[in-house]
């Protein structure tokens, strides 16, 4: 392949990290729109099932178009159960205590740690390495993120006891979710497909679930559909786009790239959200906000699309040097 296809390759790829993060990005408008009128468990776990069965039936075509007529055993399941745990049920519920027990600015700065955390994970667990380029990336994504959430940064406060645990808990959440991306690829690289991955760990997810939606906070599907068709819309879109296709071109962007490099693109997260207030919510955006987007787009860029270039860069820099060195000498 000719260095042209295989930048546009992963140009196109980068576009899908963008795309997906987007898709995420909708999650925190839509909560806030329906917030008021459900409550936190139907909010984290009803939109989970929904995505489930919508999902299902398309997992069974695929599976005849793949003429299995043998299903997976029990041996290959039970990878699954793990990240359908912690990563789909745990992971939520984790998300809605903790947001109800710290403040939204602590929130927002503790989950710059899941892209760092996945690194560690993906360290142990797939191999991967940290090069001299995915360390300067993730120095200038930070420092893009830092800038567009300035006024967030101001109104943190870790100090104060009363959040303590709220923050550990959120903390938890992230770590939850970095392992749950880490996992994914492992099952990516056993060659299950991306609506395996999706729909069985999301059946251990609402297995996980059902409880709380019986004995913590029963389910009132009629306190839903009385919502109005706002509520119901933000539902389906968070079963669809959030849980659903977001996810399902996550995995197939893990198939071309580490997920160390895919995972950096969360840190358009603040950004997109602030876009999506000023479309949704008629919030106001700064010029920080688009100069910290604007940088942290670089940082993506940089792992995704440019790396080897930059890494050949380098190692021609660092040689010619040594050259330099050796000639003085």
């Amino acid at each position: 392949m000719s260095n042209g296809k295989l930048i546009a390759g992963k140009a196109g790829h980068w576009f899908l990290v963008v795309l997906v993060n987007f898709m995420w990005a909708t999650q925190v408008p839509v909560i806030r729109m329906i917030g008021d009128r459900l409550g936190p468990m139907t909010i984290a776990f009803v939109p989970m099932i929904i995505s489930t069965v919508l999902f299902i039936p398309f997992l069974l075509i695929e599976n005849r178009k793949r003429q299995v007529t043998i299903r997976r055993s029990w041996k290959d399941l039970k990878y699954f159960i793990v990240p359908g745990l912690i990563g789909i049920f745990l992971m939520q519920y984790l998300y809605t205590i903790g947001s109800t027990m710290t403040l939204a600015a602590n929130a927002g700065i503790i989950t710059l740690t899941i892209p760092v955390v996945v690194a560690v994970f993906a360290s142990v667990l797939l191999k991967e390495k940290l090069n001299a380029v995915r360390v300067a990336a993730f120095v200038i994504a930070i420092a893009g993120v830092l800038l567009t959430s300035l006024p967030d940064i101001k109104g943190a406060s870790f100090s104060e006891g009363r959040y303590f645990w709220g923050n550990i808990i959120f903390s938890l959440a992230c770590c939850c979710c970095a392992f749950y991306n880490t996992y994914c690829k492992l099952l990516v690289e056993k060659g299950f497909t991306e609506l395996e991955i999706l729909v069985y760990c999301s059946v251990v997810g609402c297995i996980a679930a059902a409880p709380f939606l019986i004995w913590v906070e029963p389910l009132d599907l009629g306190k839903i559909i009385r919502s109005g068709s706002g509520v119901l819309l933000g539902m389906l879109e968070l079963s669809l786009i959030v849980y659903g296709i977001s996810m399902l071109l996550f995995f197939y962007v893990l198939k071309w790239m580490d997920v160390t490099q895919a995972i950096l693109g969360t840190y358009l997260l603040p950004f997109l959200i602030a876009l999506l207030g000023v479309m949704l919510l008629h919030e106001k955006i700064t010029v920080l906000m688009l100069g910290g987007g604007g940088i942290i787009i670089a940082g993506t860029l940089m792992v995704t699309v440019y790396e080897k270039q930059l890494l050949s860069l380098l190692k021609g820099l660092f040689s010619g040097r040594k050259k330099q060195r050796r000639q003085m000498e």
